[in-house]
């Protein structure tokens, strides 16, 4: 018996990795045509002319955006939030927001943050070898230093002095933290249509409450197993293509984890979306943005990152974070929520509602199960999302 355990043992080792390779190459062939897809390959697909550029942040970061060419004098950025990239407002396809932007005439324009799947490059840095400097951000250095510069970028290219912004979730925060910090870019944005706003954290309820208590305890243990980079691309996609893409997958990976984080809206992300959302999804972020909101939530106000004491005299000369000076944010903005979004709560983005100095409008889509990710991958936003979000365009811009 003890013979049979050890060559068993060795035969693992031996033979694992092979194993393993086969069940992810396995799980990678049941993606959708469009899991397998990248934005420009979706783009293609259903007929769009599509442009690729590489800008360069002011610390040295290399930011990939996709442009889906339209009439110039209308451009428009889609900024995505955590965890994914620009590709969640395109693999819905011809109902993506994307799509249906480009189809009414608008200049398409998504950025890539820093880290994420098409934007892990640096001028001098590597991801790999170098983990503790790239990954050193959290959403403040992706507000001062990757918005600007994208900002910037389309409006020089579209010979144009102010664009349209859209922000998810926490691309959203973005807009909040550059419109307090650079307030000069206020007046480089039109209108500014947050989408699930993510700003004060105070209600957030669901799966994602729990970890956001202990945030700093997770903390402290991703820096004791010198963690830097989560959910990346490369290594976490085709390990939940394994785990969900089998006969049991809807249940276990989106109505056992993706509902009880974002909401419950079994019509908004069907069964059959799965197989290509698993492809793109999820696209990188770092502990340290996960540490910062989680700090957001538990001192319950909207500052810098805080370093603690003496880490925070280094940096801010003060014992605490300053906080984002929220009435200088003054760009034309819209708040948009869904009833059962369990990350951007009603009570909170009122709270912010009523810190900002310019709201245009405040609104609750109608439809009752709208979750956090029917912004972006809705199955049928053409209907609960749309109307709603080109009204907003027909009268504020």
């Amino acid at each position: 018996m003890g013979i049979k355990l050890v060559f068993l043992f060795l035969s693992f080792f031996a033979t694992g990795k092979l194993v393993i390779s086969l069940s992810l190459t396995s799980a990678y062939d049941k993606l959708s045509e469009d899991g397998k897809l990248n934005f420009t390959g979706i783009a293609a697909k259903y007929g769009y002319a599509y442009e690729q550029y590489e800008i360069t942040t002011e610390d040295g970061y290399i930011l990939t955006m996709f442009r889906i060419p339209g009439d110039a004098d209308k451009p428009v950025l889609l900024v995505h939030g955590n965890t994914v990239t620009s590709d969640c407002y395109i693999i819905r396809g011809n109902e993506s927001l994307a799509l249906t932007l480009a189809r009414k005439g608008y200049d398409v324009w998504t950025i890539n943050l820093r880290g994420t799947r098409y934007s892990r490059s640096h001028v001098t840095l590597d991801p790999d070898t170098q983990p503790d400097q790239f990954f050193n951000y959290s959403f403040y250095e992706l507000a001062i230093y990757d918005m600007p510069v994208t900002i910037d970028f389309i409006l020089q290219e579209t010979g144009q002095s102010e664009l349209i912004a859209f922000g998810h979730s926490m691309g959203t925060t973005l807009f909040y933290v550059l419109g307090s910090e650079k307030p000069e870019y206020n007046d480089k944005i039109k209108l500014c249509i947050s989408l699930a706003p993510i700003c004060f954290l105070e209600h957030i309820t669901g799966l994602a409450s729990t970890p956001a208590k202990f945030a700093a305890e997770l903390n402290l243990l991703g820096i004791a197993t010198d963690t830097q980079e989560l959910l990346s691309y490369s290594v976490t996609t085709p390990i939940l293509q394994a785990l969900c893409l089998q006969p049991t997958g809807y249940a276990v990976c989106i109505q056992g984890v993706l509902f009880y984080l974002f909401g419950y809206d079994s019509a908004g992300l069907e069964e059959e979306f799965m197989y290509t959302l698993f492809g793109h999804f999820p696209g990188g972020t770092t502990r340290k943005i996960f540490d910062h909101l989680g700090q957001v939530y538990n001192r319950n106000v909207f500052a810098k990152y805080d370093y603690g004491t003496a880490g925070n005299l280094i940096a801010y000369n003060s014992t605490e974070p300053p906080e984002f000076d929220l009435s200088k944010v003054k760009m034309k903005s819209v708040l948009i929520v869904g009833q059962e979004d369990f990350l951007a709560r009603d009570a909170d983005v009122q709270r912010l509602n009523a810190s900002l100095p310019n709201v245009a409008e405040y609104l609750v889509l109608p439809y009752e199960n709208f979750n956090h990710v029917d912004f972006i991958w809705g199955n049928n936003m053409t209907n609960n999302f749309y109307p709603y979000v080109f009204e907003v365009l027909e009268n504020y811009t």
